[in-house]
């Protein structure tokens, strides 16, 4: 069984989730590339990162990789803000705590 919680002795997950989402959204990065850079390990093959977008309501079975790309980080959280959908918002207060 794999020791999740080794993973997070050095940082807060809450400083975590927000960069996982924006590798994911705004860098295109895959699900193994994430976890490559933030957890030095490939030993989860995706499963955690993709567990943590999902929660957030961002499908990774789509086209979400990369949807950002081409775009500012005010720019989005603005038009997730204006969202009806509340999984655009949880999204929209996440980027914007962490990076306005």
């Amino acid at each position: 069984m794999f020791k999740t919680y080794d993973l997070f002795d050095h940082r807060s997950i809450d400083d975590l989730v927000p960069e996982i989402v924006y590798y994911y959204l705004f860098q295109g990065l895959s699900l193994t590339a994430i976890e490559e850079k933030l957890f030095k390990t490939d030993a989860y093959h995706g499963w955690l990162t993709k567990a943590f977008l999902n929660y957030y309501g961002i499908d990774t079975e789509k086209e979400n990789k990369g949807i950002y790309f081409n775009k500012t980080m005010p720019e989005v959280v603005d038009v997730l803000y204006k969202s009806s959908n509340i999984a655009h918002v949880r999204v929209a207060k996440l980027l914007k705590e962490k990076y306005l």
